[in-house]
């Protein structure tokens, strides 16, 4: 049995999969995520787990080289969670719209689903590499 990092078995499976340039979502529990895209479902209860949450288990675990969120998350607390974490740049696009972030869902590998129902707690990153 593992004695740290993270326990469930789908994300961490999806986690190990990951290569460099390729992309994933950690959501609120209300992002409609496009048919075929891999949900990995943590959201027990509105607000568990947080959004924060589960940037903190993700951190130690992965290299990331940018993120991309909503334009209506800057200047809130979900942007702040994201950008306090991680040092990369990170990018803005309405949250609708033909080129919104909603749309640049389609071709991501998976979505970690929060119970976070903080608005804009959403935030794709994109996978770098540790040499």
């Amino acid at each position: 049995m593992l004695t740290h990092g993270i326990l469930n078995a789908q994300l961490s499976h999806a986690l190990a999969t990951l290569r460099h340039k390729d992309r994933f979502v950690v959501s609120d529990c209300g992002l409609p995520v496009p048919e075929g895209v891999e949900v990995i479902d943590l959201a027990l209860v509105f607000g568990v787990p947080r959004f924060e949450d589960v940037l903190d288990a993700i951190k130690g675990e992965l290299v990331l080289e940018n993120g991309l969120m909503a334009s209506e998350a800057q200047g809130t607390e979900p942007e702040e969670w994201v950008t306090s974490r991680f040092d990369l740049p990170v990018s803005y696009v309405p949250h609708d719209g033909e080129d919104g972030f909603k749309s640049r869902l389609k071709g991501v590998k998976f979505v970690i689903r929060t119970g976070e129902t903080t608005s804009y707690a959403n935030v794709i990153f994109q996978c770098g590499v540790p040499f």
